[in-house]
């Protein structure tokens, strides 16, 4: 069963450069002691396998998560702009050690001056 890790509107550095990730999500990323990056598999909708780096800042105390390295490839498939919406998603593998990740993004639309969600792509 999965659990949502964080849901985050995008900005235009988000879909122009790199995905900050909030901080108290930055855990369940398990970037190794002494290390400051990881290679994380990530399945859409579609069970399509994305991998994004996952890195952080290595001599601050404030390390500023972010997804980079398969990021933008991703928000171009997408067509993600700036405004719509990714939702994350964590669950353990099946008697595998670590935990699976799992992507939806979601559009604005405005309707008739609603603003609305498409369906997860």
């Amino acid at each position: 069963m999965s659990k949502r890790l964080f849901e985050k509107t995008l900005s235009k550095t988000d879909v122009e450069y790199r995905m900050a990730i909030p901080m108290d999500s930055l855990s369940a990323f398990e970037i190794p002691e002494a290390e400051y990056s990881k290679k994380v598999d990530v399945f859409d909708n579609n069970r399509r396998r994305w991998i994004f780096r996952c890195s952080k800042r290595k001599h601050d105390t404030h390390p500023k998560p972010v997804l980079s390295s398969g990021w933008i490839k991703f928000v171009k498939e997408k067509s993600l702009k700036e405004g719509d919406q990714v939702i994350f998603s964590v669950s353990d593998k099946d008697g595998a050690e670590g935990l699976q990740f799992g992507i939806q993004a979601r559009k604005r639309v405005k309707i008739f001056g609603q603003e609305l969600w498409s369906d997860p792509l």
